[in-house]
């Protein structure tokens, strides 16, 4: 759960390179999963990357009126060995978060991991994925924690692991 929006508490990485914007997939795609967001809010370098990445990319997508919000983020690591350790240095952080609850989701890459939390009132579900020298990281805020969101979300990722390979 990489991601600006990810239930977890990072410091950002002082190293690292912009990943282009095309590494994480567009609106039209992720309003396939959430068809109430409506618009890209921001993108740039991710903040909450863990460990040492050569490079970054986070995107956040909102309703409309901005209760929704769907992020994903893409870390590129030098090698298997550092996105390994980022990975775990960001599910650390996410299991530490108080009242985080871990949630089961199906096999992505080598290793995921989903957690939710319940915070001055919205919960966000954040999701995230070791594959190689990738971490991909996904969260939704002001959807509920249901099987179905969480069901949407890991496509969702899913989409994301796919396309960040072929990037």
């Amino acid at each position: 759960m990489t991601s600006a929006t990810a239930p977890r508490i990072a410091q950002p990485s002082a190293t690292g390179a912009l990943l282009p914007r095309d590494i994480v997939i567009p609106l039209n795609e992720v309003q396939t999963f959430f068809p109430d967001v409506t618009q890209e809010s921001t993108t740039g370098w991710n903040a909450t990357a863990s460990g040492s990445p050569t490079a970054t990319r986070s995107v956040a997508y909102t309703s409309g009126d901005g209760s929704k919000k769907v992020t994903i983020s893409a870390d590129a690591y030098a090698t298997p060995a550092d996105a390994s350790a980022g990975y775990q240095q960001a599910v650390e952080l996410s299991r530490a978060v108080p009242d985080v609850k871990a949630v089961p989701v199906p096999s992505l890459g080598e290793q995921a991991f989903a957690g939710s939390v319940t915070q001055n009132g919205q919960t966000h579900v954040g999701l995230g994925v070791l594959d190689g020298t990738m971490v991909v990281g996904a969260t939704i805020a002001g959807y509920e924690a249901t099987p179905e969101n969480i069901a949407r979300l890991t496509d969702l990722a899913r989409a994301e692991v796919a396309a960040a390979k072929n990037r």
